[in-house]
C-alpha cells in the first residue's frame, strides 16, 4: 500500500477533471516506468498500457518520447519539491532543502533520481536535450528565491542565481544518491548558512 504522505503519492492525489485524471495518470505511469525499466525501454504503448487509456491518447498528447517524460517529470517536481516564497531567504532555502529531503527519502522517487543519474550519463541526443531542459526548468524555478532575497536586500546584488541554488543542494543529492549518508536538520541548517555565505564571497 502506498504511503498517501509520499510526495508521489501527493502529485496524483491533485483534483481534476477526466482531461486532468488521464493527465495525472499518464504521468505516475511514465514515473513508474523510468524507475522499473529506465529511460530506454520506454514507449508510449507501455505507459498507455500502465495508465489504462488508449495509446493514441497519449500520443496525441506528447508525440515523442522525451516530451512525454519531461512532462511527467517537471510535474513530479513541482509538486514534490515546491519553491516556498515566506519572504526570508534563510526560511525559503531551508524548507526548499526540506521538501528535497523528504522526496528523496521516499524509494519511487529516489529510484526516478537514480534513473535520471544513470541515464545522465549516457546521454545523447533527445535524452541528451531532455535531462538538460528538466535541470534547466528546475533551476530557474529555484532561482527565484535568490532572485527575491537580492531585492529585499539579504544577499549582494552580484549574486549569481544559479551558483547559489548548486551549492544549496548539490550536498542533499550528493547525500542522497552517492554516499547514503544520513540528511538531518542540522545538515540542511549548515548548507542554508554555506549557501548564503558563498552568495556574499
Amino acid at each position: 500500500m502506498n504511503d498517501p504522505s509520499s510526495p508521489l503519492d501527493s502529485v496524483s492525489a491533485r483534483p481534476g477533471g477526466r482531461s486532468a485524471r488521464i493527465r495525472d495518470a499518464v504521468h505516475d505511469a511514465v514515473r513508474e516506468e523510468l524507475a522499473k525499466n529506465g529511460y530506454g525501454a520506454l514507449s508510449h504503448r507501455t505507459v498507455a498500457q500502465r495508465a489504462g487509456v488508449d495509446p493514441a491518447t497519449v500520443y496525441r498528447r506528447w508525440p515523442t518520447r522525451s516530451r512525454l517524460t519531461i512532462d511527467s517529470l517537471l510535474a513530479a517536481a513541482r509538486y514534490a519539491v515546491p519553491v516556498p516564497d515566506t519572504g526570508a531567504a534563510a526560511q525559503d532555502f531551508e524548507l526548499f532543502l526540506d521538501s528535497l529531503t523528504s522526496a528523496l527519502s521516499e524509494p519511487r522517487m529516489l529510484r526516478l533520481f537514480h534513473a535520471l543519474s544513470a541515464a545522465g550519463g549516457e546521454a545523447e541526443g533527445d535524452l541528451r536535450d531532455l535531462l538538460r531542459e528538466f535541470w534547466s526548468t528546475r533551476f530557474e524555478g529555484a532561482e527565484d528565491m535568490v532572485t527575491r532575497a537580492v531585492v529585499r536586500g539579504e544577499l549582494p546584488g552580484g549574486a549569481d542565481p544559479r551558483l547559489v541554488i548548486e551549492q544549496l543542494i548539490a550536498p542533499t543529492y550528493f547525500r542522497a544518491l552517492v554516499t547514503g549518508d544520513e540528511i538531518g536538520g542540522e545538515f540542511t541548517r549548515r548548507c542554508v548558512r554555506q549557501a548564503i555565505a558563498g552568495a556574499g564571497a
